[in-house]
């Protein structure tokens, strides 16, 4: 490794050009992938997809290894800035309609111009900031989490994408941490002491959260109301 590629970055930099290795995985696994966003967050970083199929966990392993390719291939990340109409006839001609959307909404704004950034053949309109090139990732202090359904633009009123979740931090042993606690929370999750002491049970056909409570389950229920009262 370099000195240029030993260089330091704050961990929402790494977290945010994680984020843009995975749209490019994404991207290579589906040609036909549709972007939404892809923004740092605490621990780690997510992207929404409109893809062909329904992801499954046994996808996420296979991203990982084309994210590990990526960076250890040292794309560099080159920042460029094109006029708002050259940028939406780009972005109509690789019909990418969520960024179009999203071009749309900074053209109301005001804005002139948007940035883009390429690494190796990706391309993704975003303001940044990246690392310099991919090399300078930590290969091994990532791990793509988990699959959720995620509204384009947080809204019910829009569709629904597939979100995937990565987590990500300064080092391996930073990740591994995390995902031991992640495991002993696991232990602790209402939903598995519910069923494990036979407290009460959750039914998807009754209704997203609503609980069915156990004899035990509604005894221990009692006394709590009851404490609350008095």
């Amino acid at each position: 490794m370099s000195k240029k590629d030993k260089k330091q970055y704050a961990i929402e930099t790494i977290r945010h050009s994680l984020a843009h290795v995975l749209a490019q995985a994404v991207m290579d696994m589906f040609p036909e992938a549709k972007l939404g966003m892809g923004p740092d967050i605490d621990n780690g970083f997510y992207y929404d997809f409109e893809l062909p199929r329904t992801l499954i966990p046994e996808d996420l392993p296979i991203l990982e290894k084309k994210m590990k390719h990526i960076i250890k291939q040292g794309q560099e990340f080159k920042e460029f800035s094109e006029p708002i109409e050259k940028s939406l006839k780009f972005l109509k001609k690789v019909k990418q309609d969520y960024k179009i959307e999203l071009l749309d909404d900074l053209k109301a704004e005001g804005e002139k111009e948007v940035t883009f950034y390429e690494n190796g053949p990706f391309v993704d309109m975003c303001k940044g900031s990246h690392v310099e090139r991919t090399s300078q990732l930590p290969v091994n202090a990532f791990k793509l989490h988990r699959i959720a359904g995620a509204y384009w633009k947080g809204s019910e009123e829009n569709i629904m994408l597939q979100r995937i979740y990565g987590l990500a931090f300064e080092n391996k042993e930073k990740l591994d941490e995390h995902l031991e606690f992640l495991e002993e929370a696991k232990k602790r999750d209402h939903r598995r002491i519910g069923k494990d002491l036979d407290l009460f049970s959750l039914h998807d056909e009754a209704g997203a959260g609503l609980v069915y409570w156990h004899p035990k389950g509604a005894r221990i229920r009692s006394i709590i109301e009851d404490f609350c009262r008095e």
